[in-house]
């Protein structure tokens, strides 16, 4: 009887290794199953990160890229009208420089001995300029200067000149600023072939 217990308590740890190699089989194999899915999982949530963080670095590089060519825009935009702002400015100082002394006592003559002004005008110059009007030009006037025709400072004339009828119905502009303005169109024509 010994024996068949023996060979009972065998039976019992085959059987009972047997089964618990099954169940550590079974368990291992959910183990790895659930593993894997989890790895399987894992590697599609990576792929979706990827797929996200590509497209926002995307969305970024064609943002800074936009706002590169816009900067680029307005900076050529500025230094253009920078550009054009100064030389306008030249051209202005430059007709002041040369509208002065004897060209500019030339032109009043000119402009107030035609028929364009009447009698009883305004001639304004600037403060500077009307000091500097020579005996010359008033002699020359002095037939108009009599008829009523006024030769006086302005601070709103800075060079050349400006003629205004007494009645305000009219006026001949020929300052600075207004021949600059005449004279802009020629070379502003030219200055935009450059850009």
């Amino acid at each position: 009887m010994e024996m068949q217990i023996q060979d009972l308590i065998a039976s019992i740890k085959k059987d009972g290794l047997d089964q618990a190699k099954k169940e550590a089989d079974e368990y291992l194999a959910k183990a790895k199953a659930d593993a894997d899915e989890i790895v399987s999982k894992a590697k599609v949530e990576r792929d979706k990160l990827l797929e996200s963080a590509k497209k926002e670095i995307d969305l970024e590089r064609q943002s800074s890229q936009a706002s590169l060519e816009q900067a680029a825009r307005d900076a050529s935009l500025t230094i253009k009208k920078n550009v054009l702002d100064l030389l306008e400015s030249i051209l202005k100082e430059s007709v002041k420089a040369e509208v002065s002394g004897k060209v500019l006592e030339e032109l009043i003559f000119q402009v107030v001995a035609s028929d364009a002004v009447s009698d009883g005008s305004v001639v304004e110059v600037s403060k500077d300029d009307l000091k500097t009007l020579s005996s010359d030009l008033v002699a020359k006037l002095a037939q108009k200067l009599k008829k009523g025709i006024v030769l006086k400072s302005s601070a709103s004339v800075s060079g050349g000149f400006v003629v205004m009828e007494k009645d305000g119905s009219g006026f001949i502009d020929l300052s600075d600023e207004e021949m600059a303005k005449l004279l802009w169109p020629y070379l502003s024509e030219n200055l935009r072939k450059l850009f």
